[in-house]
């Protein structure tokens, strides 16, 4: 489409600004060296000094043209959507918050805005404003941004119509759309309709305030055209073992094609964005089909990747225990040195979903799958036994488990506590996570943990609290950060654990009345 020749009712409407303006809030578009800064930045409440959370965790890229250096992953593909459709780069920009203004203007018709975290009813939000109190952050920031681009739109582009969505879409759906000033949300993949979405909203036609999206097939999956936040590769999407705490539960798992995977990988290097994170909520289950794994097909990934010129640390983040169990010992061994093939780091960490110490609890809710065939009293010894496989491979395993998962007992917190403490020496960071409801309900509060919660909380944080800094220094130094910003890092981060030691034994004291 060539936005100059755009007429409605014969006025050329152009004007200044870009037709289509698609943005993030300020935690999906920092300038990362690494996946656990996003996750850092994501973890922090507003109790944190604004100044340290926009100077030091989410430091911004300059602009390209006035068009973002690095945007996140899903927002990316829409870009490449709409440019694939037939838009042009004249009608379309993806831009930060920070130059919203430079963007809108009396010629927009719509912006998009990719949310993540909006309404901070995510399991690690719910956790993190329990212990530290405050809002998350990129609640705060979506607070901003919307506020922002409503203002902006009145003053300049009263016509234009905003569209959210994310991977936090499922936030805000089932709010006052109205009063937040979101015209339409669209939840879901949505490659396949979005341009025509997008056209008709540009042409003044309506939609739903609801919609739908529509995911291609692997093939169908656009290659991004600029740089990732983190340089996030997706290597696979959805997942479909049918968890009942999960958004995507019963999205089934798409392997990204791997000539796909290469032109994000070489879209990313080219802008400077070196360091990559391979994504998937499984990623063993590469190349295979159902909950079966494919070892040889996340190998070849591997070796692909790490033989492009110019790629710098590897990341991965999630992992299924039931996907491990079907890797032997030296084929785990094998992709771990692929993926640490270049610049030198120790600590290479996987998140997995032990989730409870209950196979009860776990089958209960959904998990079936996750237990792998084994029975659920026998769910204990094998996650601790795929967790032992991992670090015995050489991996750091950052372990998830829920509180307050429906149906849970004094017992089943005891069992999950005495599975924590046969780790109290180990080379692992656990995290346990506020079960967080996916219909829109709010999550539970602070009031609602017992004491053997907290319990259970402090000993997992006395066991992160011993080596996350270690890890972190360690990714640091792999991904090329200076020494002097990973030394200022280091002393806010021996004052945040301190302050953490305290917030813990204080709620663990009042829980005990």
């Amino acid at each position: 489409m060539d936005w100059k020749s755009f007429r409605k009712g014969g006025a050329d409407v152009a004007g200044p600004g870009f037709p289509i303006v698609l943005t993030a809030d300020r935690t999906l578009t920092a300038g990362y060296q690494l996946l656990f800064d996003g996750m850092l930045a994501a973890s922090t409440t507003t109790t944190t000094p604004g100044f340290i959370a926009e100077r030091l965790l989410m430091p911004r890229v300059a602009p390209v043209d006035g068009r973002a250096a690095r945007a996140p992953l899903g927002l990316r593909r829409i870009e490449a959507a709409l440019l694939r459709s037939g838009f042009s780069p004249r009608d379309v920009a993806v831009v930060e918050d920070a130059d919203l203004a430079s963007a809108i203007g009396a010629g927009t018709r719509v912006v998009g805005i990719s949310a993540g975290e909006p309404m901070g009813r995510g399991m690690n939000s719910s956790t993190m404003t329990a212990i530290a109190g405050g809002r998350i952050v990129p609640h705060a920031c979506f607070d901003r941004l919307l506020r922002r681009t409503r203002g902006l739109i009145a003053e300049r582009a009263p016509g234009a119509r905003v569209v959210l969505g994310g991977p936090g879409a499922w936030q805000i759906a089932s709010g006052d759309l109205e009063s937040l000033g979101v015209d339409h949300v669209v939840t879901g993949y949505a490659e396949a309709n979005v341009a025509g979405i997008f056209r008709a909203l540009v042409a003044g036609r309506g939609q739903p305030r609801h919609i739908a999206g529509e995911g291609p097939d692997g093939n169908g999956i656009p290659p991004i055209r600029a740089a990732s936040t983190m340089g996030a590769i997706e290597i696979s999407r959805g997942c479909g073992l049918g968890c009942h705490y999960c958004t995507i539960a019963r999205e089934p798992m798409l392997h990204v094609p791997p000539e796909t995977i290469m032109e994000d990988v070489r879209a990313n290097i080219a802008a400077g964005q070196v360091n990559l994170s391979l994504l998937s909520e499984d990623v063993f289950r590469y190349g295979g089909k159902n909950a079966r794994a494919n070892p040889a097909a996340l190998a070849e990934l591997v070796r692909a990747i790490r033989a492009e010129p110019g790629v710098g640390l590897l990341q991965i983040d999630h992992a299924n225990l039931s996907s491990i169990a079907q890797y032997s010992d030296e084929e785990l061994v094998a992709i771990r040195q692929g993926l640490t093939g270049g610049p030198r780091h120790d600590y290479l960490w996987v998140n997995v979903g032990v989730e409870t110490a209950s196979g009860r609890l776990l089958k209960e809710n959904g998990g079936i799958i996750k237990l792998w065939g084994c029975g659920p009293e026998n769910w204990a010894e094998f996650s601790a036994a795929q967790v032992g496989r991992l670090m015995r491979a050489g991996y750091f395993p950052f372990v998830s488990l829920m509180i307050g998962l429906p149906g849970e007992t004094g017992d089943d917190v005891a069992q999950t506590l005495a599975w924590v403490r046969r780790f109290r020496d180990a080379r692992l960071a656990i995290f346990p996570v506020l079960y967080a409801p996916v219909d829109g309900r709010q999550p539970p509060g602070p009031g609602a943990l017992t004491a053997a919660h907290w319990q259970l909380l402090r000993t997992c944080y006395r066991l992160n609290f011993r080596w996350i800094p270690r890890l972190y220094w360690d990714n640091q130094r792999g991904a090329g950060v200076p020494f002097l910003r990973r030394a200022t890092l280091r002393c806010l981060g021996l004052g945040q654990i301190a302050q953490w030691h305290l917030l813990l034994r204080w709620n663990h004291w009042r829980a005990r009345g």
